[in-house]
């Protein structure tokens, strides 16, 4: 295992003279720069496109309904295909962890946008689910490589900082699908495909603007390194000190000036089976000292995850239904009331056809998430007090569902749901705490399981949710209320 802090006794001016420096020496001397920026720049759109591709797909599906002649079961069924690609968060954690960050990351990109583009021309539902789960299984996995690749290409002092900002950008991709649905979706033309024997139409252009930053990303990993950390630590000592000349040489140094020639303790990591290197890396993360980590990181990725994730996927049903009801009732309207009188997993063809979302329920969608892109840039600065920014946002989401139920005015109820959403802000934090606190061996496949163990519960979460919420909105508040106050009391115990 390879220790990210290590002391050296060799004194500075002594590696200067030999030309031997600690790992952690060699990337300070690469300085900050464009190719930093570029870095950040790269992971940001591809965490962006991620999140397009995986929650614009429901965008995609409500649009497509006519022309594919879906049923509500199959709707169904084609929403909740984006979350397969969880199953495949171990491969590709090990991949990563064993062939390279900047590999991975371009083979999930690039095949995510080549079968995300292929599903604008499904000729019928099944096509497009087939499509969509081959996709997504390796589109989803952009999202942790690219905290991991970040992580490792950032130096220690801008590194919590880049990583909240890339979450932020994560949290703009609400207010892009559906600023792209509004202006897209209301395109009336049919242009004829007769070898497919369909017409493509606007939401297949959507579809294609949903895929395309893949694509984009993949081409600018080409432009990138290997993560330097990564190469050292795997024994290629030679090609890490060329990857950091090289990203020296991008942030405005002159080759001749870079002084590393040899990299001193730098991990020899052996090559062993894939049997082996699962057991090796599943054995780091349960057993000590690693054991209690990854079970409060687990615990808290998996609430800060399915809160929101559960609260973000039924945001336009809820509120389109009590802003129906406010636009109706004459007498004032309760939230859970209005939520009570109708069946949610209702809607018919037509209605979903025909778009019925209301003006204010997208609206509504557009400022939640320019407000919560915006507080989380706004933290950005604070990533140094991630604990305590945890526990805000985990008791704001508390305290938010208790409110949804207390307040009996509609309007600061729906605000209240918003605010719910805000546990998402704490995920950036809790990204660097995988990064942090894990060795290299398994810093890509740590956080992989933990945001596909929260990937998982949000599946559960929306589905209970669906199942339970006409008979007993206010308990599921309530139930997400004392989860919220669990999750602060277990962030207590993580290191500042």
């Amino acid at each position: 295992m390879c220790a990210s802090g290590e002391k050296h006794e060799q004194s500075t001016e002594k590696n200067v003279k030999n030309g031997s420096w600690s790992y952690e020496e060699a990337f300070e001397l690469t300085g900050h720069g464009w190719y930093n920026y570029k870095v950040l720049i790269a992971c940001s759109l591809i965490s962006v496109a991620m999140a397009l591709d995986m929650f614009g797909f429901a965008i995609t599906v409500a649009a497509a309904s006519c022309d594919l002649d879906l049923s509500i079961s199959q709707i169904g069924i084609l929403a909740g295909s984006p979350f397969a690609g969880l199953l495949f968060a171990y491969p590709w954690g090990y991949y990563a962890d064993t062939r390279g960050r900047r590999r991975a990351l371009l083979l999930s990109t690039a095949v995510g946008s080549l079968f995300g583009l292929l599903g604008s021309f499904s000729v019928n539902w099944q096509m497009m689910l087939v499509l969509k789960v081959i996709g997504c299984s390796f589109s989803t996995a952009s999202f942790t490589l690219t905290i991991t690749y970040l992580g490792e290409s950032t130096r220690e002092k801008n590194r919590g900082q880049y990583i909240f900002v890339m979450m932020s950008m994560n949290l703009a991709t609400e207010f892009f699908s559906y600023g792209l649905a509004y202006l897209v979706l209301p395109l009336s033309f049919s242009l004829p495909m007769s070898l497919l024997a369909i017409s493509f139409n606007s939401w297949r252009l959507f579809n294609i603007i949903l895929a395309a930053p893949l694509g984009i990303g993949a081409l600018l990993m080409l432009s990138l390194e290997e993560s330097p950390k990564f190469l050292s630590d795997k024994g290629e000592e030679d090609k890490a000190i060329e990857a950091l000349k090289r990203i020296f040489i991008a942030n405005g140094g002159v080759e001749d000036d870079f002084p590393v020639e040899t990299l001193h303790s730098t991990c020899q990591v052996k090559e062993i089976s894939f049997c082996g290197s699962m057991a090796q890396q599943m054995k780091q993360l349960f057993m000590p000292p690693l054991l209690w980590r990854t079970m409060q990181l687990f615990y808290v990725i998996s609430l800060t995850c399915s809160i929101n994730n559960a609260f973000v996927m039924w945001f336009p049903t809820m509120l389109d239904i009590v802003f129906k009801a406010i636009a109706t009732e004459s007498e004032e309207v309760v939230f859970c009331e209005s939520i009570n009188e109708v069946s949610v997993p209702g809607g018919n063809a037509t209605a979903t056809c025909n778009g019925t979302l209301s003006e204010e329920t997208i609206f509504s969608g557009i400022v939640a998430s320019l407000f919560f892109s915006i507080i989380n840039l706004s933290v950005a600065r604070f990533a140094s007090w991630r604990r305590l920014l945890l526990i805000i946002v985990l008791g704001v989401a508390g305290l938010s569902c208790v409110m949804i139920i207390v307040i009996k005015q509609p309007i600061a109820s729906v605000i209240f749901f918003s605010l719910a959403q805000i546990t998402a802000v704490g995920t950036g934090g809790i990204a660097s705490y995988f990064v942090d606190l894990y060795p290299t061996s398994c810093r890509s496949l740590a956080p992989s399981l933990g945001f596909m163990l929260g990937r998982l519960v949000s599946l559960s979460a929306v589905v209970l949710i669906g199942a339970t919420v006409v008979n007993h909105c206010s308990a599921i508040f309530y139930t997400f209320a004392a989860l919220a106050f669990s999750g602060c009391l277990v962030s207590v115990f993580l290191p500042l």
